[in-house]
């Protein structure tokens, strides 16, 4: 397996940390290779590509060390994809499958505004591996619309089910948590809108904020924008959190809020879910495929501030469906998102594309590829 470090903060990152720790109950044997990451950020072209030119060998490396069957390699927009297309025809000449693990909210942006040439990089690439992961259904009818002859598979993202939750809050004070990078089309910036018109209506409520600097801006610029929105008092950005202390926020939070302009599934989302917290969250991407509305929480248009505000505001003052809500939440999410479904889920796809090499290997015959770059 080829993907971000579990460390890495991000939805790459957990994905691969929770796929090192299934138990495959000796079915299957999982080596993972990290991608390269740069420690400096004014590495230049030239040492980029120095850098992958020692990945790609590296790769090979382990393939013969290990035997590799199976290369699983997890990938996004941009140069990502293009350096897991590398990866794959790395792969591919060694013998070995490929299954290629689509992460990323704006893949579909990025397709759009790429060159001819690009574009067609990307639907060969897709054609050529023996399977690609979509994270969610529509999101595997949009990958096809893209490249019609690739074998896209959706396998939904899970998470780990607490044992415990804490008892609903009964004080006066709602507290929203978002996990996230503070990225313009996470809706940051709606969510502050939204935020203000709550205090401009007398609603008692706390939002925490929390994941990486982005594009709506870093610390300082954060703080700046809940001054200018006057929410200084019930709105924190607290930065990057990771392990127990993200646990303890989702503990310690009532509602989940995701505003995202564009979205996939995000881990953090299913995370709350699993903590038992209500969703009030955008029709974004594939957000009506997890939540459906005043079952598990509340879904609002993408870029209405104000829907966003009477939402949050619902739940803050109507604790018994807020519990109603978060319950139904948790269900879900022990139910469809728990890690032996997603065990089960990859067991089953590798298992296939076994049987295809057999099948292969039995009759002298190979399906076709795509050229790739």
């Amino acid at each position: 397996m080829i993907g971000a470090p579990p460390e890495m903060v991000g939805g790459m990152g957990a994905v691969v940390g929770q796929m090192m720790r299934l138990d495959f109950a000796g079915r299957y044997r999982m080596e993972f290779l990290p991608i390269t990451v740069s420690p400096q950020a004014c590495e230049s072209r030239v040492g980029r590509v120095a850098r992958h030119f020692r990945q790609r060998r590296r790769l090979g490396n382990t393939i013969r060390r290990v035997c590799s069957s199976i290369v699983h390699i997890h990938t996004c927009s941009g140069f990502s994809f293009h350096r897991s297309a590398w990866d794959m025809r790395v792969a591919s000449r060694r013998g070995c499958r490929t299954v290629l693990h689509m992460h990323g909210a704006r893949f579909g942006e990025y397709f759009a505004d790429a060159g001819t040439l690009e574009q067609r990089l990307v639907r060969s690439a897709l054609s050529s591996a023996d399977r690609v992961i979509a994270l969610s259904e529509s999101w595997r009818v949009k990958l096809l619309e893209i490249a019609p002859s690739a074998r896209v598979t959706a396998v939904e993202n899970a998470v780990e089910l607490p044992t415990l939750r804490r008892p609903l809050a009964l004080g006066a004070t709602c507290r929203f948590l978002l996990l996230a990078r503070m990225d313009e089309w996470k809706g940051i910036d709606d969510l502050l809108d939204a935020c203000a018109l709550l205090h401009r209506r007398g609603v008692a409520f706390e939002l925490t904020l929390a994941g990486p600097e982005g594009t709506a801006g870093d610390s300082e610029t954060i703080d700046r924008k809940i001054h200018e929105h006057g929410i200084n008092g019930c709105v924190r950005y607290v930065g990057v959190v990771q392990g127990e202390a993200n646990a303890a926020l989702l503990a310690e939070a009532d509602v989940y809020v995701q505003p995202s302009r564009q979205e996939g599934v995000p881990i953090a989302v299913l995370e709350a879910m699993a903590w038992g917290l209500p969703v009030v969250a955008t029709r974004a991407g594939a957000m009506a495929e997890v939540i459906e509305d005043d079952v598990q929480g509340f879904l609002v248009q993408p870029c209405q501030p104000m829907a966003l505000a009477s939402a949050m505001g619902t739940l803050a003052f109507d604790l018994p469906r807020r519990a109603a809500l978060g319950e139904a939440a948790r269900t879900l999410a022990t139910t469809r998102f728990g890690l032996t479904r997603l065990r089960d889920d990859l067991v089953s796809l590798y298992d296939d594309v076994m049987r295809e090499r057999r099948a292969q290997a039995a009759d002298g015959t190979r399906i076709p590829k795509a050229a790739m770059w």
